[in-house]
């Protein structure tokens, strides 16, 4: 399995906007093959700092989402919405309960 984590910091008047984008892409994951889980975080201390959690079976489906349209538009907009870019960490599962 594969981890996918990002960090991302909204510019505080598109907060909404990107929260609403987020909620899209999770709408997106779920028919696509391979994705195990894809969750939207709101960190506790800021407002405006969102986490995701995107496990995918393999390279090859985290691939195939990345290069979606959906994911390609919001990388776009979010060109403009977000304070900093994205921070994004991949990771190879080691151990797991739970998961997939």
């Amino acid at each position: 399995m594969l981890l996918l984590l990002a960090e991302l910091n909204a510019a505080p008047s598109a907060v909404q906007e990107v929260e609403g984008i987020l909620k899209g892409l999770v709408e997106a994951a779920r028919g696509e093959p391979g994705t195990l889980a894809y969750a939207v975080h709101r960190q506790q201390q800021s407002a405006t700092a969102f986490v995701l959690y995107e496990l995918y079976r393999d390279w090859a489906a985290c691939d195939l989402h990345l290069a979606s349209a959906q994911v390609r538009q919001a990388l776009k907009r979010f060109e403009h919405l977000l304070a900093m870019p994205p921070r994004v960490v991949f990771c190879d599962t080691v151990a797991a309960v739970g998961a997939g």
